[in-house]
């Protein structure tokens, strides 16, 4: 496949995966566009494919969504279904819980997690 054909699926794939990060995160067009500081019409045009972003958008977008540009032009699999941010609060939660838990629970809980990560 040649670098042209690469770009022209990055492309593609950005508009899905825009559209899916802001969605996941729970924001709105609005939202997404007070965050990364661009136009409606911009954002619109992005997630219908209409345009392509400048880097400085790009950059924009993927710091306002908390995921890797890697992610929106689909180099890597990771951050659109579970971003950093949504990792952190469920490991936030966990640790507080956890704080909670007595001794045996807590052994029960080592337990499960070394049994977890065997299966993996």
């Amino acid at each position: 496949m040649t670098p042209r054909e690469q770009s022209q699926i990055a492309a593609e794939l950005f508009k899905d995966r825009l559209k899916a990060a802001r969605k996941q995160a729970g924001l709105t067009q609005d939202d997404l566009v007070a965050k990364a500081d661009i136009s409606t019409v911009t954002l619109s045009k992005l997630e219908t494919g209409v345009n392509k972003p400048a880097f400085e958008i790009f950059v924009s977008l993927a710091y306002a969504l908390n995921v890797s540009p890697n992610f929106l032009v689909g180099w890597d699999h990771e951050g659109g279904a579970e971003t950093d941010a949504a990792r952190r609060e469920l490991l936030s939660r966990l640790h507080v819980l956890i704080e909670r838990l007595s001794d045996d629970w807590l052994e029960q809980l080592l337990s499960l997690s070394e049994t977890a990560l065997k299966v993996e």
